[in-house]
C-alpha cells in the first residue's frame, strides 16, 4: 500500500481570530481585518467594513472575487446584495461605483488584482495582494509605535509619581 503524504505546508493554514484583529483604514474610505494573503496565487480574504453612504469608486475585476454580506448590503452593477447574500463577479467584470445604503460588513475573497478607475475609465491604480499586505505592514508599524508611546508615557507617569512620594 502507498504511503500517503502531505503535500502542503500546515504552516499555511490559518485560523483568524478576528475579535483580536483590528480594522485597517482603506484609502477609498472602507476599513478592513485581512484573514490570509497567498503570494503564490494573489488572491486574499478580508472583513470589509462600509460607514453608510460610503461609495467605491467605478472598478474591473482583473481577477474573480466573491462577497458575503454578513450585515448591511451594498447596491452595485448586479443589483442590490444583502446581509446573507453571495455575490460572485467573474474577472473582467467592470463596475460602476458601488454604494452602501447601510452601515455594512462583507467576507471578500480577491482572487486577483483590482483595478480602480480614472475619470475617464481607464485603468490608474491596481489593488493586489502587494498593496495589502503594505497596507497591513504600515498598520502593524503604527501600532506600535502607538504601543510604545503608551508605555512611555505610563513609565513616565510611575517615575515622577515614585519622585513625589519620595518628596
Amino acid at each position: 500500500m502507498a504511503k500517503v503524504t502531505q503535500v502542503f505546508d500546515p504552516l499555511d493554514a490559518a485560523l483568524v481570530r478576528t475579535e483580536d484583529e483590528e480594522w485597517i483604514q482603506s484609502g477609498e474610505g472602507n476599513e478592513f481585518k485581512v484573514l490570509r494573503i497567498s503570494k503564490e496565487t494573489g488572491a486574499w480574504s478580508a472583513l470589509i467594513r462600509a460607514k453608510k453612504g460610503q461609495v467605491n469608486p467605478p472598478h474591473t475585476h482583473l481577477g474573480a472575487a466573491d462577497f458575503y454580506v454578513i450585515s448591511g448590503g451594498f447596491d452595485y452593477r448586479g443589483g442590490s446584495a444583502r446581509e446573507g447574500d453571495w455575490v460572485y463577479e467573474p474577472a473582467g467584470a467592470v463596475h460602476e461605483a458601488t454604494s452602501h445604503p447601510v452601515d455594512t460588513i462583507y467576507l471578500a475573497n480577491v482572487y486577483g488584482p483590482v483595478g480602480f478607475h480614472d475619470a475617464e475609465g481607464n485603468i490608474a491604480q491596481v489593488l493586489d495582494w502587494r498593496m495589502i499586505q503594505l497596507m497591513v505592514d504600515e498598520a502593524k508599524k503604527k501600532r506600535t509605535k502607538a504601543r510604545s508611546r503608551r508605555r512611555t508615557t505610563t513609565a513616565k507617569k510611575a517615575t515622577s509619581r515614585t519622585k513625589r512620594k519620595a518628596a
